[in-house]
């Protein structure tokens, strides 16, 4: 952001010597990047009246011009730009510039006295010479006293400060907002522009039908109408202003626009009303393929996502970025509407993106702007437009969508600033330095104050902001170093991280091997794990901006990032596989954010059967702490073959699923063999860990081991046998585990054959056979009730 300190001492004069004033500013955080003067030796460069113009008698390029510069001289030119009245920067004999001495010089038998200079040659670079003087030399626009030095007339011996804003400070990328920064870092106070301007008492209706917002990303538009324009040169001092600060003056209503835009950091476009269609303006979003012709001259095809500023016919800017060629301003406008608008930052910066163009005035909206700026800076338009005699105002005016931005109060607690900047500062130094910036301030308790934020500071939110207010003001590099200071303090892990490790070993243990797999997984994995439609599973986070669609959402399961690496691994020819993953799913729960709970996936590839898988997370899980596991049959989940899936249950709360995958999902992730996996939440299981194992002394009475084979319907669940078994036992069984299951032609179609091996025991004496035969009696006689009989 260019300043120049001449157009800020109109907001605030600063006494301090430039060194001073930049260090300072550098200090409380507007960083100077350089100070640049576009020239301040131009001794001998004077403003002379051009009294009389002729063509050289001897020469046909060059022309005789006799000037005023407190005494009358005679110069030699072949500029083209000059004529009678003409006020020019004349560079008088025995002068110097650029380290070249100017003398007397004749020219086909006429003495020049000196010579013309232009813009370029005294050090303005090309971007910012106005039209009629790039290819001639200086012409001034007013009238000025001859022999006035050419320093005062240009402002080119005041300094133009260079800030580097970040973008959490748009307010600044305006000479009243480093005014602002500027009376707040030297204590003083900031005069704000007037904006009190006369007016006419026409209906605005009979210039202008109306402004219609028709897409959210508009916040707010205001139209003022100005009759009888007279479109010309800008004075000399607007032209200065324009020409430090980086712009290129075009006309004097162009020019006020830029200029407020400068001061006051709200862009601001103004409409020849003569072209617009039903002379009415509609904010909207564009037509996919709708084409443009920017003001630079560019057709540019625009897409749905960019807004336009139309007329009943046609679109006629790009909202935020650039004007059309069919409503800017010439010599022939005569009444004008002056759009001062808020759109949405977000759309600007991606349709700025999206055309390959940025502007001065999509570099500010793109940060965010107030929407109380708009009509400040409107204001101040009008208030330029009737000091100058441009055009008449009127009092009537369009003013859509929200006027003024949510009130934003935020608590400090000195104590809290104390302790992060690590100095004592006092209520009173905090309430200080915050009204500086123009926060208002009130006095909660002895240790809060709550600032009221201005609508210009859109980036203080939080405590954290104002504190960094505080400290910026006071001077970071007065806050002296201190030692570091902190209590001992035991790292522990968490009790969920203790599990993981614990299980992760315990998994090493039976050989099973760790899989790592990103969170983000694509939509379609549910529809290859033919999860229902209306299943929970569906409902998960989408990435705004994802990596590809492979990566777009976040799992609700792990079960697709097993059966993959299952595919990758296959396909390398590897068939013996036995992998674990405890990973993360996200799940929606009503809050902003979804909880993440902590997942543990088995898969098993090869030679395994339903109980195989069973068996490994049984004895995993009881080495790890954790007991008393059932498992109740599932003949609805399409991931799983139906009859060879069930839900895991602990404490009768249903923490997972196990079971054969499909065919129908092997399949769909290409994997030609039968393969097994179990899913279980360990988030809903931490707490049920048993830590304090009770060792028992090894029983010194023997145990008696029998082996039973039971055929029943291949429905049955071995489960409920176990549990009849048991159940009738009496605490005498020390161990029951299966040790077969046989389907084949022995028995009968739709049965199936279980074997066991149970072994039975006391602790306090022998065991006797006839105990035994009576327990077999009573668990025979149950079973046979359900159709589960002894094999023959």
């Amino acid at each position: 952001m260019l300043v120049p300190l001449i157009w800020q001492n109109d907001y605030i004069k600063l006494d301090e010597d430039l060194k001073t004033i930049t260090d300072r500013l550098s200090e409380t955080g507007s960083h100077v990047e350089s100070v640049n003067f576009i020239s301040d030796k131009l001794d001998g460069l004077v403003v002379g009246k051009v009294l009389k113009q002729e063509k050289h008698p001897n020469a046909d390029k060059l022309f005789v011009l006799t000037i005023d510069v407190g005494e009358e001289i005679t110069i030699v030119t072949s500029a083209k730009n000059t004529k009678e009245g003409d006020y020019l920067i004349v560079i008088k004999s025995g002068s110097e510039i650029n380290g070249q001495k100017i003398d007397d010089h004749e020219f086909f038998g006429i003495v020049s006295q000196g010579m013309l200079t232009s813009y370029k040659e005294i050090g303005y670079d090309d971007s910012v010479i106005e039209k009629k003087s790039k290819d001639g030399v200086i012409v001034l626009s007013g009238e000025f006293k001859p022999g006035t030095p050419a320093v005062e007339v240009l402002f080119s011996n005041t300094p133009v400060i260079e800030y580097e804003i970040t973008p959490n400070r748009p307010d600044c990328l305006s000479i009243i907002g480093m005014a602002r920064e500027s009376a707040a870092s030297f204590d003083k106070k900031i005069t704000y522009p007037s904006l009190e301007y006369p007016t006419v008492s026409d209906k605005k209706e009979d210039y202008f039908n109306g402004i219609e917002i028709k897409s959210k990303n508009c916040k707010r538009f205001t139209g003022r109408i100005i009759k009888n324009v007279k479109v010309g040169e800008s004075p000399q001092w607007l032209k200065n202003c324009l020409m430090l600060a980086g712009m290129r003056p075009v006309n004097n209503v162009v020019d006020i626009t830029n200029f407020v835009m400068l001061e006051t950091g709200q862009p601001l476009h103004a409409y020849d009303l003569e072209t617009l269609h039903d002379r009415k303006i509609i904010v909207r979003d564009a037509n996919d393929g709708e084409i443009i012709k920017t003001l630079d001259g560019e057709e540019r095809k625009l897409n749905e996502e960019v807004l336009v500023i139309s007329d009943g016919k046609e679109a006629i800017g790009l909202a935020g970025i650039m004007g059309s060629m069919d409503s800017e301003i010439t010599e022939n406008t005569k009444t004008i509407l002056l759009e001062s608008a808020n759109f949405d930052s977000d759309n600007i910066r991606k349709s700025s993106k999206f055309l390959n163009l940025r502007s001065e005035a999509s570099s500010r909206f793109e940060k965010e702007i107030s929407v109380e700026n708009a009509d400040f800076a409107s204001k101040r338009v009008m208030k330029l437009i009737t000091d100058l005699g441009i055009g008449e105002v009127l009092e009537d005016y369009f003013d859509e969508g929200i006027k003024e931005s949510p009130e934003n109060k935020v608590k400090l607690r000195i104590s809290r600033l104390n302790s992060l900047i690590g100095k004592d500062f006092s209520k009173d130094d905090a309430i200080s330095y915050l009204k500086s910036l123009e926060f208002d301030i009130e006095d909660i308790d002895d240790d809060t104050i709550e600032a009221n934020i201005p609508n210009f500071r859109m980036d203080i939110s939080i405590e954290a902001d104002l504190i960094e207010e505080v400290a910026r003001l006071y001077g970071m590099g007065k806050v002296e170093s201190k030692p570091l200071y902190s209590s001992l303090q035991r790292g522990e892990k968490t009790p969920m991280r203790l599990l993981k490790d614990e299980l992760k070993n315990n998994l090493f243990g039976q050989k099973f091997s760790e899989i790592t797999t990103y969170s983000f997984i694509s939509p379609r994995d549910y529809d290859k794990l033919l999860v229902d439609e209306n299943s929970k599973l569906r409902d998960y986070i989408k990435i705004i901006n994802p990596l590809g669609e492979d990566y777009s959402v976040m799992r609700t399961t792990l079960l697709s990032n097993m059966l993959d690496t299952f595919y990758k691994n296959i396909s390398k020819k590897q068939n013996d596989l036995r992998f674990y993953e405890i990973g993360t799913a996200f799940i929606k729960d009503g809050a902003d954010l979804p909880e993440e709970k902590q997942y543990l996936t088995m898969g098993l590839y090869g030679d395994y059967s339903f109980y195989d898988l069973k068996d490994f997370f049984i004895k995993s899980m009881k080495k790890t702490g954790f007991y008393g596991f059932r498992f109740e049959t599932e003949e609805n989940i399409k991931t799983f073959h139906p009859g060879r899936c069930a839900n895991i249950y602990l404490d009768g709360e249903k923490i997972g699923i196990m079971g054969q995958i499909s065919y129908e999902v092997m399949e769909e992730f290409k994997i030609k063999n039968p393969a097994l996996a179990l899913e279980i939440d360990l988030s809903m299981i931490k707490d049920k860990k048993i830590d304090q194992v009770k060792y028992k002394a090894l029983s010194k009475f023997p145990s008696i081991l029998r082996d039973y084979s039971f055929t029943c319907d291949r429905n049955v669940e071995s489960q409920m046998i176990e549990d009849i078994i048991i159940s009738r036992a009496n605490g005498l069984v020390r161990n029951i585990e299966i040790f077969d299951i046989y389907t084949g032609s022995q028995i009968d179609h739709g049965q199936k054959s279980i074997s066991y091996k149970v072994a039975y025991g006391k602790n306090n004496g022998t065991l006797k056979d006839e105990e035994v035969e009576k327990i077999e009696k009573e668990f025979l006689e149950d079973l046979s009730k359900e159709n589960i009989n002894l094999r023959s």
